[in-house]
């Protein structure tokens, strides 16, 4: 019994370590490649705003930046898994609008959904009182959600989302058009997708990064259909963190 209690601490240490060292390798690749990245898409920038460029000559600095943007977002998951998998998650709690957060997350995906053709609307309930939470970890939640409805969705389709006041909670719903799995929403609402370990597509790793910060937020999920097609995702928040209290 003894035997078995130690070799069980031993793989488990072992774990730790690996664990341990594919966070710091992680990290330490994001960190690498932003600055060359940061390079290029400076240079993008001037060219496509500054410089008089060909119609053929516009469209290959559009797709330079755009590949660009798409591996800066990519850095940002590694750097979020990195930091879950090392533990560094602690709540930064602050006072702020849940409206505000709505708008500025929309704003920035933006671009995304002008490539997407698709029509992003929000909405918030008339004199929300403010939610006490962690401002960062939870705008990157409704980013994730909000970015995923969009990949999903067909081209020309509607992204809305809408928040409220329910009780000691607030809860945003994110609708979209795309095609609904039920096998693959009740996978993800009991976390059997989730596991950081598996390879899965970028739009998937946010949503798992998503479910992460949620356990840290102490947020729940649900998702259901809508007809005649498309998914709803409703992310219930408490108004405080029980674990700050």
């Amino acid at each position: 019994m003894a035997e078995h209690t130690t070799e069980s601490e031993r793989t488990n240490s072992e774990l730790e370590c690996l664990i341990d060292y594919r966070s710091r390798l992680l990290s330490r690749l994001a960190h690498e490649l932003r600055n060359p990245l940061t390079s290029i898409l400076g240079f993008a920038e001037i060219l496509l705003n500054y410089e008089e460029l060909s119609e053929s000559q516009r469209d290959f600095c559009q797709k330079i930046q755009n590949s660009a943007l798409q591996i800066e977002s990519n850095l940002s998951l590694l750097s979020d898994l990195a930091r879950l998998e090392a533990g560094t998650t602690g709540l930064s709690l602050e006072e702020f609008s849940l409206a505000d957060a709505l708008r500025e997350t929309f704003v920035v995906l933006g671009r995304q959904a002008q490539k997407q053709n698709a029509a992003l609307e929000w909405h918030a309930d008339n004199d929300m009182p403010a939610i006490v939470s962690d401002r960062s970890k939870l705008r990157q939640v409704l980013y994730n959600f909000t970015a995923h409805a969009i990949s999903r969705s067909p081209e020309g389709a509607a992204v809305t989302a809408f928040a409220a006041r329910r009780g000691e909670s607030f809860i945003v719903k994110i609708q979209d058009e795309g095609e609904f799995s039920p096998n693959s929403a009740q996978a993800f609402v009991d976390g059997k997708m989730l596991s950081l370990n598996q390879s899965m597509p970028t739009a998937e790793l946010g949503l798992a990064i998503a479910r992460q910060l949620m356990d840290v937020l102490g947020a729940k999920v649900s998702l259901t259909s809508r007809k005649p097609r498309g998914l709803e995702v409703a992310i219930e928040i408490p108004a405080r963190p029980r674990c700050s209290s």
